[in-house]
């Protein structure tokens, strides 16, 4: 819908070979990963991600939270997500 979306809207794009993020995981890690029924699962099994941890800051009472300000996600992430 998206991409109907943004079709319509810019004169002469063609979005027409664009796949979800789960299909591109299909067609790049085929055969890799042990469980391939979802995008979370193609990202939780696949032997590439395998001890990748996400950098974390200090909360309160001990606790930590992702931090959101780390390059992979405000770069790589969108990144890949408009290209691939």
């Amino acid at each position: 819908a998206i991409a109907r979306k943004m079709e319509e809207m810019v004169p002469g794009l063609d979005l027409r070979d664009g796949c979800t993020l789960h299909q591109w995981y299909l067609d790049s890690y085929a055969g890799q990963m042990t469980d391939d029924s979802s995008l979370r699962m193609c990202m939780n099994t696949n032997p590439g991600y395998r001890g990748l941890t996400h950098p974390c800051k200090d909360a309160e009472d001990g606790k930590f939270m992702p931090d959101l300000r780390y390059r992979y996600l405000t770069e790589d992430v969108p990144t890949g997500m408009c290209f691939n």
